[in-house]
């Protein structure tokens, strides 16, 4: 009973971070709260994100409506359902880095709200690299390929705050400090067992490898550009995370 009342608290605090669903009625009253041992359910979250926007793809198409309208609308679902929490972040963190000397100047462009040119841009690509990407597959390898890259772009956030500091002494990143190497591999094995239940093993092996890549990637930026991770550097790294994942599974699909 304990174990399954730990289990609704991980969830509830996971969802409540990564999405806008009102799952606060899992929250058990006395429980404590932690974001670091949430993350087992990262890619959980991801995934089901993923199927709600491949089933508003498939009745849309269902309905008559041509493939690339269907696209939009089903990451528009995907962003409904994040609150824009991913796009977000790769906004600011376009901005930031793109146009500050240094990383404090940096990382103040990243607190304004405001959207300049650089992170108009980078969302603009990353949307549309979805839309095409989504309208570009078989209609019937849709969900699992949702399925899949909102898991693996959920999965590899916590490789940033296990292998790195936070940016800023306060922040919502900040939580994830303390990440134990069990609690980091667990989101890891969440997601490779979601993967190995929409793809073949080989692909689910190769996208989970180029998933880890991805993450590396944006770990070294973050480093040279800002001496840290932000909240906005994950957000920014789920982005990306899954527009290179959805167009590798693209390719592989119509090759």
């Amino acid at each position: 009973m304990k174990l399954w009342r730990i289990i609704r608290e991980d969830i509830a605090c996971g969802a409540g971070l990564l999405t806008r669903l009102p799952l606060g009625w899992l929250r058990v009253s006395g429980q404590v709260w932690s974001l670091p041992r949430s993350v087992w359910c990262w890619p959980l979250v991801g995934a089901f994100i993923g199927v709600l926007a491949g089933i508003a793809f498939l009745i849309l198409r269902a309905l008559q409506v041509p493939a690339p309208v269907a696209a939009a609308w089903s990451v528009g679902v995907q962003v409904l359902l994040t609150g824009g929490l991913h796009e977000d972040g790769l906004a600011d963190m376009a901005d930031g880095c793109g146009g500050g000397p240094s990383p404090e100047r940096r990382l103040d462009i990243m607190r304004d709200s405001r959207i300049g040119s650089y992170g108009a841009l980078a969302l603009g690509i990353c949307l549309l690299i979805r839309v095409m990407a989504l309208a570009s597959l078989p209609i019937i390898l849709v969900v699992p390929t949702l399925a899949l890259t909102g898991a693996l772009s959920r999965a590899v956030l916590p490789l940033l705050p296990f292998t790195m500091k936070p940016a800023r002494e306060n922040g919502l990143a900040r939580q994830l400090m303390g990440l134990t190497r069990n609690q980091v591999l667990s989101g890891l094995f969440s997601a490779f067992c979601i993967a190995l239940l929409c793809v073949s093993s080989h692909i689910a092996l190769l996208t989970c490898l180029l998933a880890l890549c991805v993450a590396l990637v944006l770990r070294a930026v973050s480093k040279r550009f800002l001496n840290g991770y932000t909240g906005d550097v994950l957000g920014a790294t789920a982005s990306i995370t899954d527009c290179v994942v959805l167009t590798a599974l693209v390719a592989a699909w119509n090759s």
